[in-house]
């Protein structure tokens, strides 16, 4: 009888450690590592004959596709559409009204006509006419980032239209969002024949411009001739509102153009 109350709080102290170490199995099996694990056991890659992974995965969960914006369509712009509707919110957004036509992200695509144009493609382009190389900031999966997507105006060339008054539309309108109204002779030289500081400006941003030829499906470096239907211009307004928004309008004709820079005076 002593020798088996001798053995009780052994066998008592076995079955402490033994339950000791259920639960510290139990513990371990729940830690991150071990779920993700079991995620990775409950997930089946597969393989597309197009060599893009499928992930079939567990139900209830939510599966994110990266997809790209669908061409604005500029000839929907002449009926009620959501493409109008979104074209107003986005010049609304701008203080502008009918200098551009439609307002793309630099990743995005336009149709005039029959043409589809890619953004990107211009951009391209157009960096490498000035010997430049376009960098772009990506995100891990290799999408660029949408913070560091750039702003573009666009203006399909109408007929009897020339490039000078549709920039000036185009300042007349940035100026209106401000409170600040341009006369209709603003862009004309001054009584000495001097380019006007508005003139200024002006030919300052035919170099901040792309002209861009639907037909030819290239950038043109000729900004005199524009044809109807067949041409559009292509604004940076990130640039062009940066540009601006260093100039005071009181002291514009105090500007200094060059023919390729231009000098802000600083008050």
């Amino acid at each position: 009888m002593s020798t088996y109350k001798q053995k009780m709080p052994i066998i008592a102290l076995a079955v402490v450690i033994a339950a000791a170490l259920i639960v510290v199995w139990i513990v371990m099996e729940r830690l991150p590592g071990n779920t993700m694990r079991t995620e990775e056991q409950n997930t089946d890659v597969t393989q597309d004959k197009s060599g893009a992974p499928k992930i079939d995965s567990l139900p209830g969960a939510v599966v994110k596709q990266i997809s790209k914006p669908a061409a604005i369509d500029y000839n929907e712009l002449a009926k009620e559409s959501i493409m109008k509707d979104l074209m107003t919110a986005r010049k609304k957004d701008l203080g502008l009204n009918n200098s551009v036509d439609l307002i793309v992200k630099s990743d995005e695509t336009f149709t005039v006509g029959g043409n589809t144009v890619s953004m990107e493609k211009v951009i391209e382009q157009a960096f490498a006419d000035k010997g430049k190389v376009l960098e772009k900031e990506l995100d891990e999966s290799g999408a660029q980032k949408p913070g560091a997507l750039t702003t573009y105006g666009v203006y399909v060339v109408q007929p009897k239209d020339n490039i000078w008054n549709v920039h000036f539309r185009m300042l007349k309108e940035y100026y209106t969002r401000k409170g600040i109204r341009l006369g209709e002779t603003a862009d004309e030289p001054e009584s000495s024949g001097m380019s006007s500081g508005i003139g200024k400006i002006l030919k300052f941003s035919e170099a901040m411009v792309i002209i861009y030829n639907l037909k030819e499906k290239k950038v043109t470096a000729d900004v005199n001739i524009i044809d109807p239907l067949s041409k559009v211009v292509i604004y940076n307004m990130d640039e062009i509102f940066a540009l601006l928004e260093q100039i005071d309008i009181n002291h514009v004709d105090r500007l200094r153009f060059d023919g390729s820079n231009i000098w802000i005076p600083v008050h």
